[in-house]
């Protein structure tokens, strides 16, 4: 009889949902650490060469990775490429860019407002495109998520909500949020033969070819890039390894594992990283808002993962 190898468990459907929980804390974490880099590269490093440079070098680690280890698969890629460029186009161009440029127009208030809704219309699509069960558990918890970031938002005063106003970086935000909503429902039910690692690669290439067009009319009344400087060769590898190929990564496993209303949960909790990031790295302090913010997104992040009704 043949013995199973000592690292059969890792292969099972429990440990891999394990896996996918322990995920789905530190994912927010990896997109929390783009948000922090977007605002001290604001002025720094034009928006939409940035976003061409992070999904650039993002697809040719990946595909040159595969191809070391011969896990690379050009038929596949080939016949998929239709589906791959439309979610490249949602995940990387839609929400890279345009995101970065938004900030040069709007407030961080503004953009963590309206990204806050991410969930709620992901839940949404979901429900009414392919009929995703929502309890009313999971509707209460996605609910007490949206208030405990928009306490976060507001600083704990109602009085910021009625000062909000909207402008082209809002609209730009809009557009993204709802581009990151469909985009996180195609990783599910978009049929595919590649593996996730190929996918991912395939769609940051194809984000970087969207940008294109886009960085050089930046150039042409911008001017040049700058130099490369150590400054943007730092900011360049966070965005490559944290906020682009462990975030993404991450988001697509908790995607495939738990589904994409659950996945889409996690961005309830990257204030509450951000926040952190801001202690850590810029000298802020932790204020009582924050503690009721997390108090209310962290039972709402249980509540949504309840999929069986009580």
């Amino acid at each position: 009889m043949t013995r199973p190898s000592r690292l059969s468990w890792v292969s099972t459907a429990s440990f891999q949902d394990r896996l996918a929980w322990v995920l789905l804390f530190l994912c927010p974490a990896f997109f929390a650490s783009n948000m922090v880099l977007a605002r001290a590269m604001a002025g720094v490093f034009p928006p939409f060469a940035m976003a061409f440079h992070r999904w650039f070098f993002v697809g040719l680690i990946v595909i040159i990775a595969l191809a070391l280890l011969r896990r690379l698969s050009l038929p596949k890629l080939l016949a998929e490429w239709r589906s791959v460029l439309f979610l490249a186009a949602l995940g990387m161009g839609l929400c890279g860019g345009p995101v970065y440029l938004a900030g040069e127009y709007t407030s961080a208030t503004n953009i963590g407002l309206i990204y806050s809704a991410a969930p709620l219309v992901i839940a949404l699509l979901a429900y009414l495109k392919f009929n995703e069960a929502l309890r009313r558990r999971q509707i209460l918890g996605l609910f007490l998520g949206l208030i405990g970031v928009v306490t976060i938002i507001i600083k704990g005063e109602l009085s910021r909500l009625a000062s909000l106003t909207f402008n082209e970086g809002d609209l730009l935000i809009v557009m993204a949020t709802i581009a990151f909503a469909v985009y996180s429902l195609g990783l599910r039910y978009i049929p595919t033969q590649l593996t996730q690692f190929e996918r991912f690669g395939a769609m940051a290439l194809g984000g970087s070819l969207w940008h294109v067009p886009a960085m050089l009319a930046e150039i042409s009344y911008r001017g040049p890039l700058p130099d490369y400087t150590s400054a943007i060769i730092g900011a360049l590898a966070i965005l490559v390894l944290s906020a682009s190929l462990a975030a993404y990564l991450s988001y697509g496993y908790i995607v495939s594992r738990l589904g994409a209303t659950i996945a889409g949960a996690t961005l309830y909790l990257s204030p509450i990283y951000a926040a952190l990031g801001g202690v850590l790295l810029l000298g802020e302090v932790i204020a009582p808002f924050h503690l009721l913010g997390g108090g209310l997104i962290l039972p709402g992040l249980y509540l949504v993962s309840q999929r069986k009704s009580a």
